[in-house]
């Protein structure tokens, strides 16, 4: 398997942050490496408008880097604050970078990290890719970095790991916000077949530009023109497909998708303690499995419009906020409107 850098007792030394233990477990957990990483990092040459960290550690029996990035506050507050940045599952950190933006402008440090298997961080083959590892997965690089607690921010597939997180480590969150989480539903429940891991792999080998595009102009902005800058974040995925890993990360893609049909988080939204804000486009139309499902139960699934009132209704502590026309992603759809209701309701 390929890594960068070398695990090795001279990467730990010349990592610029220690090591650090956690608190139920006194063995190290990862270290921080921030030299010189290559611009073709694990198949993905996009480039981050910040310089790229990783968090290096063992878990499942395997040696995993971590991507991230670190954005410092423009501003002091009289509280540190910080916010963690979860992406989608065809979307990496750096879509979030003018949200980002935002956040440090208003005086929070954000980190913005590329879930393990995604974009910039490893692509482990075999790997348990459930939401419960990766919000661990993000705990731990939080630890490392020193922060006790934050605002997690999480849309589509982020969303339901911010969930998880939520659910997992409820004293560390400062504030939830969910962001057209996937999960919303139970997708086998409404009668979604099994697709196995072996046929969703070759199905995901055919994956390019067009392709992609054409799904998340059909999902993601249903019914809404398409901006050329959309394009920026197709070609971003196309390019991790179309490279040495495009193999591997179909395969991680085919290992996901099975682990999040297993795992909705609306089943837990009554048990939820944590201060959540779930933000909906209400013209959303996306839902893991609609693709492969009867045209009947296709038709029952993703009405977001429907979704984010009974989920909300569902979490003990929420405030729901739904944007008129807007699809799966808001904050690219309509970053105006969308920030206006993200700074409102910010601590």
């Amino acid at each position: 398997m390929k890594f960068f850098p070398v695990f090795s007792a001279l990467a730990a030394m010349l990592s610029c942050t220690a090591v650090v233990s956690a608190q139920s477990d006194p063995d190290p957990i990862g270290t921080i490496y921030d030299g010189h990483v290559p611009a073709n990092l694990y198949g993905s040459s996009y480039p981050y408008p910040w310089p790229v960290k990783q968090f290096n550690f063992f878990n499942q029996r395997q040696n995993l880097s971590m991507a991230f990035m670190d954005i410092p506050a423009k501003k002091r507050l009289k509280n540190r604050k910080t916010a963690v940045l979860l992406h989608g599952g065809n979307f990496c950190g750096v879509t979030w970078s003018d949200t980002a933006r935002q956040l440090s402008a208003a005086g929070y440090r954000v980190i913005l990290p590329d879930d393990i298997g995604f974009c910039k961080s490893s692509k482990p083959q075999g790997y348990a890719y459930n939401i419960h590892q990766q919000a661990l997965n993000i705990h731990s690089l939080l630890t490392v970095l020193g922060i006790e607690k934050v605002t997690v921010i999480g849309h589509s597939m982020g969303g339901m790991i911010a969930a998880r997180y939520g659910l997992m480590y409820p004293t560390s969150v400062q504030q939830l916000f969910l962001v057209n989480p996937l999960g919303l539903e139970d997708w086998v429940a409404k009668g979604v077949p099994y697709l196995s891991v072996d046929a969703s792999y070759q199905s995901g080998l055919g994956q390019n530009f067009t392709t992609l595009k054409a799904y998340e102009q059909a999902s993601y902005f249903h019914n809404a023109p398409w901006k050329p800058e959309y394009d920026t974040w197709v070609h971003m995925l196309a390019d991790i497909y179309a490279s040495d890993y495009g193999s591997d990360y179909s395969y991680v893609m085919a290992l996901v998708t099975d682990a999040l049909l297993s795992q909705p988080v609306i089943h837990q939204f009554p048990v939820l303690q944590t201060r959540t804000y779930l933000l909906v486009g209400d013209s959303d139309v996306s839902a893991l499995g609609k693709a492969w499902s009867p045209p009947a139960i296709a038709a029952t699934l993703g009405h977001y419009a429907e979704l984010g009132p009974a989920a909300a209704a569902m979490i003990p502590n929420c405030t729901l906020r739904m944007f008129p026309g807007l699809g799966h992603a808001p904050f690219l759809q309509d970053p105006k409107a969308f920030y206006k209701v993200l700074l409102s309701l910010l601590d």
